[in-house]
Order: C-alpha cells, then structure tokens, then sequence
C-alpha cells in the first residue's frame, strides 16, 4: 500500500486508505472523485493557511499542487 494518497498527498493509514487514495479523493465506494471536486478540495485547504489573503488565487495553486501527484500529473 501507497503511504501517501496518490490524489492529494495526504498521509494513509489504515483508517483513511482507500488502495492509494484517502477518503476526501473518494467516493463510498472507493472511486476517484473527479479533478474539479479535487481541485476545489485542495483549494479550499490552501485557503486555511492564509484566510484573510484575497489576493492569490488558491484554485490556480490547487492545479499546480495537483501536477506533482501521480493520479493527475498526466493531465492536463
């Protein structure tokens, strides 16, 4: 087994895996989640380490962020 999400990066455990993805980059049934639900996740993650900061556009980072994982470094 992976030891970090291939999708997000997140650290796995046994309580969290879901094969090489975590439970927010999946569905119930262990199903990837589609890019833009990723995208907005990790965007919205980014966000919590710098709330009062209107200027950056944290989607724009999220995609960046998104090219090092395995699961989305070959699209585009």
């Amino acid at each position: 087994m992976s030891t970090h999400c291939h999708s997000c990066g997140m650290p796995l455990n046994q309580s969290n895996a879901r094969g090489k993805y975590c439970q927010y980059c999946t569905d119930e049934k262990g199903n990837l989640l589609p890019r833009e639900a990723i995208k907005a996740g990790l965007a919205d993650w980014l966000k919590e380490f710098s709330p009062s900061d209107g200027k950056t556009n944290f989607e724009r980072r999220a995609e960046y962020y998104m090219k090092s994982m395995p699961a989305w470094a070959d699209a585009d």
